[in-house]
């Protein structure tokens, strides 16, 4: 499906209890719909979801607007330091995302589409894995790189803080895209 058909928005449900829930038996919804902001030169759009500043982290009580908006300003890029952050991605047909490693565990659901996972295999090539929607990646602190099939791809990760990866006694560093 070409990129220019997709509605690079994203609905989001959050749950939480009501502020005069006094037994835990008033959950308040909060539902919305967000616009994704393009990356890449528009060959992707992403948008925050939640996050959260620690792990394990504390449920808040209740939510408001600008509590929700307090939560997603915590991510200040991929990783919350010593928190969890989650979000959605879109690639359009063929783009690619650089090869990149983060200092966190991720978990990569694929929605929509399909997507090459590629990773470095060591001796100067790499590796590629194709991972097509209600598949799942979990990233390890590795460096990697995606790149959408013919049809695109859609993809929401969760994202946990972790300490670096280390290798041959030293601790890896985080790479930008």
């Amino acid at each position: 499906m070409p990129d220019n058909t997709w509605d690079h928005t994203f609905r989001r449900i959050i749950t939480s209890h009501h502020e005069s829930d006094t037994d835990g038996s008033k959950v308040q919804i909060y539902d919305d719909t967000l616009p994704m902001r393009s990356v890449l030169d528009g060959d992707a759009h992403m948008t925050p979801l939640f996050a959260s500043l620690d792990v394990p982290t504390k449920s808040a009580h209740y939510i408001t607007p600008s509590g929700i908006k307090d939560a997603m300003a915590l991510a200040p890029s991929v990783v919350t330091p010593n928190g969890t952050n989650g979000q959605v991605t879109d690639l359009a047909p063929g783009a690619k995302v650089g090869m990149h490693r983060t200092n966190s565990i991720d978990y990569n659901v694929i929605l929509k589409g399909s997507v090459w996972l590629i990773t470095p295999s060591g001796d100067g090539k790499e590796e590629r894995v194709k991972v097509h929607a209600g598949e799942v990646v979990v990233q390890r602190g590795t460096i990697h790189a995606w790149e959408a099939t013919e049809e695109g791809a859609r993809w929401c990760t969760v994202i946990v803080s972790a300490l670096p990866v280390e290798a041959g006694g030293k601790a890896l560093e985080e790479v930008d895209f």
